[in-house]
């Protein structure tokens, strides 16, 4: 008579022990996911702090007018998408180098400022940075702003500008 009454308990707890152990396991495996998108957002900060330091560094050669900084800071091949649909593909660094920086001051350029650098799109190889600059005269006034789209692309460790696509200016005087 009492072996019924201990056997449906019995039968109860199991069930809570099973239920206890299916919740347990699955809040185990949350808190797994969880940490592998820690991670996985920890390893996208660390690109997207890397490109970003390229980034600034293009910015800080391409002010010195030092083409060979510019190449250094550069991953080949690389490819400019210009206004009106021009393509520049440079192969070599040695293309860089030859940049006319003398007929960029000539046309009024002293120099340029990043306005925004917004990571996009950020893997382990490539971080794509929606991006505004302006352009400078030598008295400070800004005569350019132009958006574009940088990647910065990771190349047997080395992070280098290898694509710009910049569109019509937003502000020209």
């Amino acid at each position: 008579m009492y072996s019924g009454i201990f056997t449906r308990n019995d039968n109860k707890r199991m069930g809570r022990v099973r239920a206890d152990t299916v919740i347990g396991g699955l809040a185990i495996a949350l808190v797994l996911s969880v940490g592998g998108t820690v991670r996985a957002q920890d390893g996208d900060r660390q690109h997207e702090t890397a490109a970003r330091a390229a980034l600034d560094e293009y910015f800080r050669a391409w002010n010195a007018a030092d083409g060979a900084a510019v190449a250094a800071i550069s991953n080949f091949p690389r490819l400019s998408l210009g206004q009106n649909g021009q393509v520049v593909v440079r192969e070599t660094p040695e293309e860089i180098v030859a940049t006319d920086f003398d007929a960029l001051k000539q046309s009024g350029w002293d120099h340029s400022t990043l306005d925004l650098a917004e990571a996009v799109h950020v893997s382990s190889d490539k971080v794509h940075f929606r991006i505004v600059f302006s352009r400078y005269s030598a008295d400070g006034s800004p005569y350019t702003t132009v958006p574009g789209l940088y990647v910065i692309t990771n190349q047997n460790g080395h992070w280098g500008l290898q694509l710009q696509s910049i569109l019509p200016a937003t502000f020209t005087r």
